[in-house]
């Protein structure tokens, strides 16, 4: 039986847990009460950092009126250093990731020293930002015309052929990789520090192809430096309906998509992960945003939660995980 006395000590208990919980962690109606650092782990200009920039633009004041947020590039490592900066954050939800398949799938999945970490286990899944076709691409005054004759210069010269990709361990990295692979060759990997300089090294004449995110290399598709001889995804890009999956033009099994994925650190709490998430898709449902991530080749996503979210990492991390082990890509 609980008498005065013991119901008096229980309210003090429980006044001060309350309290201790309070200072743990300020109340969501009080979030953000700083501006929250949106980590993109490249370096800046290519599309996962528009995206980030994006949000950023956004976030905070769809959270509060004064809310407001800001990018910090990180790159390095196949953007696996930024993605370990925000694993060792506090999940407080001031500290965010928006990485891309490389970050959160394929860096993790090829052994690399600086990704120790799992794409769901290690952070907390927030929202899905978009996915991206692949584009490979061909300096215009290559003399490589579609992707067949690519391919069957590749087949002709095996280990010789050069090309680009935004890192060591990126998602182009594989996707070149995966493209001689199945094409029964090899070719030779030069690895830049983003999508820009992809792009430059191509059209400087230093590597011959590259398979890059459509959004990092469609300005110098459109102002005829590049030419795209092949989309990656199962289905034509809508911006580009008259250019060929690379399943149609040349290797039937070929198919890879890559995405931006926004993540915190491990343990942060439901309701502020739940309420960075409504966040999102309220950015990237508004036109403006809309409109500059399909200009670049981005599809927005504005339905995601936290747990379809964590489905879809953990899904396309066991989908790269084959593909690594089928080309044998390790790193380190």
């Amino acid at each position: 039986m609980l008498t005065r006395r013991h119901l008096g000590r229980r309210t003090a208990t429980l006044a001060l847990s309350a309290a201790g919980l309070s200072l743990a962690r300020p109340a969501l109606a009080a979030f953000p009460e700083r501006p929250i650092t949106i980590v993109v782990p490249f370096a800046p200009g290519g599309a996962n950092d528009l995206a980030g920039r994006l949000l950023a633009d956004r976030l905070g004041p769809l959270l509060t009126p004064d809310g407001r947020s800001l990018v910090e590039n990180r790159p390095g490592g196949g953007s696996a250093i930024g993605a370990d900066y925000v694993k060792r954050a506090r999940p407080d939800g001031y500290t965010l990731l928006v990485g891309s398949a490389s970050t959160l799938a394929v860096a993790p999945a090829s052994g690399a020293s600086a990704a120790r970490y799992h794409p769901t286990k290690d952070f907390t899944p927030i929202t899905i930002v978009g996915t991206s076709a692949l584009a490979v691409v061909v300096p215009t005054n290559s003399g490589v015309t579609t992707l067949k004759q690519l391919v069957d210069r590749l087949r002709a010269e095996p280990g010789r052929i050069s090309y680009a990709s935004s890192g060591v361990g990126g998602v182009s990295h594989l996707g070149a990789d995966y493209l001689a692979n199945l094409a029964g060759t090899s070719a030779l990997h030069i690895p830049y520090r983003g999508g820009s300089q992809t792009a430059e090294s191509l059209i400087k004449g230093e590597t011959l192809y590259a398979v890059d995110q459509l959004g990092s290399v469609v300005g110098q598709i459109r102002d005829g430096a590049l030419r795209l001889l092949a989309v990656t995804t199962k289905t034509r890009d809508p911006n580009f309906p008259d250019i060929p999956t690379v399943a149609e033009a040349a290797l039937p099994d070929y198919e890879l998509t890559t995405w931006t994925a926004m993540v915190g650190p491990k343990d942060m709490p439901d309701d502020v992960a739940q309420a960075l998430s409504k966040a999102a898709n309220a950015a990237l449902a508004e036109p403006r945003v809309r409109e500059r991530l399909e200009s670049t080749g981005t599809t927005p996503m504005q339905n995601s939660t936290p747990a379809s979210t964590r489905e879809f990492l953990d899904r396309e991390y066991a989908l790269y995980s084959r593909i690594i082990e089928r080309i044998g890509l390790k790193l380190d």
